[in-house]
């Protein structure tokens, strides 16, 4: 009887109307966001730069490099690990650049349509109508998030097939969830600090010009090309603390732990603890920051941080933005 006289006493002063049509507003321009980037070939294909560039430089490069550097570094050893059991450590720090790039990329190339609505004057609409500033802000947000992970997760299927395909590796349900959880972190942290970049541009050729640099400097700053252990500490910390890296430091932990763990079984003893400790290091498993090692629930907690605190930065810009336009 409480909440009926409640939702009476709200219905009376016209707000449940009003939150109808917000939520209705919120889910079309949403829609609408998401159908402009999925019907844009040109942003699609952009937002596949990165990763094209990635599994070209490892087919042609970097796979054979690092086999081989295993099977050098195993010494007489390499007899006791099969070449499937390099390839799953291999391909399993290839999968994970992939995705780490495409957080990073798609995430942009989606955004684009902000930009977009400022050249074409849809935002005067936008001002002009009954929808609040918050609710256009959020709609933009939402769709990015959804066509980042809606991307993501099919290369992370994908990723999950090719492994099981050529090293017969599996995972456990668990360990799958929680890889499509990370592309979920993955996909709002990468829209919410883009978000604040984006908002910036006032020309979608300029955006999409930074959006060319990110895509070819992204695979360096999360180890997607080489692994940031081949840096000096100086570096490897400032690209660390960049949260994409958290985000793909965690991925590769997830993607390459348990074909390190049995790696190192095959091996035993000692010198199995050794070649896991190496490739730890190699892969950047593990991610160096200020000359210390952090491990997976560091870089979860410091990418939660991150979200919190680009939130934060995004209600401010918010707000500065709309008190120029009033």
């Amino acid at each position: 009887a409480i909440w009926t006289t409640y939702f009476l006493t709200l219905q009376e002063k016209g707000w449940v109307n009003k939150m109808s049509a917000t939520l209705n507003a919120y889910k079309g321009m949403t829609i609408r966001n998401i159908k402009i980037y999925m019907k844009d070939k040109t942003a699609i294909l952009l937002s596949m730069l990165a990763q094209i560039i990635v599994l070209g430089l490892f087919v042609l490069f970097l796979r054979d490099n690092y086999v081989g550097s295993i099977k050098d570094g195993l010494g007489e050893l390499q007899n006791l690990l099969s070449d499937s059991d390099i390839d799953k450590i291999v391909n399993g720090w290839m999968i994970s650049g992939v995705i780490g790039t495409a957080l990073v990329t798609v995430a942009l190339n989606s955004l684009v349509v902000i930009v977009k609505d400022k050249e074409d004057k849809i935002n005067y609409d936008y001002t002009a109508s009954p929808v609040k500033p918050h609710t256009v802000v959020l709609s933009y947000f939402t769709a990015s998030v959804i066509n980042t992970f809606v991307v993501s997760a099919i290369l992370m299927t994908a990723g999950f097939v090719f492994l099981g395909i050529s090293c017969d590796t599996t995972y456990s349900p668990i360990e799958i969830l929680k890889m499509y959880g990370l592309v979920a972190l993955g996909s709002i942290s990468s829209a919410l600090i883009l978000m604040v970049i984006a908002t910036f541009f006032k020309k979608s050729s300029s955006l999409g010009s930074f959006g060319a640099l990110v895509s070819a400097a992204i695979g360096f700053i999360i180890g997607a090309y080489v692994p940031v252990s081949q840096f000096s500490d100086t570096v490897q910390t400032i690209v660390n603390l960049v949260p994409g890296s958290q985000i793909a430091g965690m991925m590769r932990s997830l993607l390459m732990k348990s074909a390190v763990e049995n790696a190192q079984s095959a091996i035993g003893s000692k010198a199995g603890a050794e070649f896991a400790n190496q490739m730890n290091k190699l892969f950047a498993i593990k991610l160096n920051i200020f000359g210390s090692e952090v491990d997976f629930t560091f870089m979860m907690i410091y990418s939660i941080a991150a979200i919190v605190l680009f939130l934060a930065v995004n209600l401010i810009v918010y707000k500065f933005t709309s008190k120029t336009k009033e």
